[in-house]
């Protein structure tokens, strides 16, 4: 069964609000999707997500130290690309001061985004 795996840093009111829109992502496609998703906190922290908080501005943003995680998604049922997928499961951890007016320019970004928290993607076929 494939899996995508979020591996982040983040706070525990952030990790919990991440947590909590990847859960109504997958709830709000359950017609072309059958995921669950685990939380996994007793992964070691990644020296380079480490490096991400402290060098753009994370750790200036809160004083509460923030822990490794890891996001597993597994992924029993979808007809597209596991890929594609992870890609759009991505848009959670992104921030975007403007949004595209049309849909049809979704893919098409005036604004790239920010990270929400440090993070990466790692999927398993």
């Amino acid at each position: 069964m494939p899996q995508i795996v979020f591996s982040i840093l983040a706070t525990t009111e952030q990790r919990d609000e991440i947590v909590q829109d990847f859960q109504d992502v997958l709830a709000a496609n359950s017609d072309v999707l059958t995921a669950t998703l685990d939380v996994d906190t007793t992964v070691p922290s990644d020296p380079s997500l480490q490096e991400v908080w402290q060098d753009h501005g994370f750790a200036d943003a809160t004083e509460e130290e923030p822990e490794a995680a890891a996001l597993v998604i597994d992924v029993p049922k979808y007809d597209g690309s596991i890929s594609g997928l992870s890609m759009r499961l991505s848009e959670v951890l992104t921030e975007r001061e403007k949004q595209p007016a049309e849909q049809l320019f979704q893919q098409i970004k005036d604004d790239a985004g920010s990270p929400r928290v440090p993070w990466h993607v790692g999927v398993r076929p």
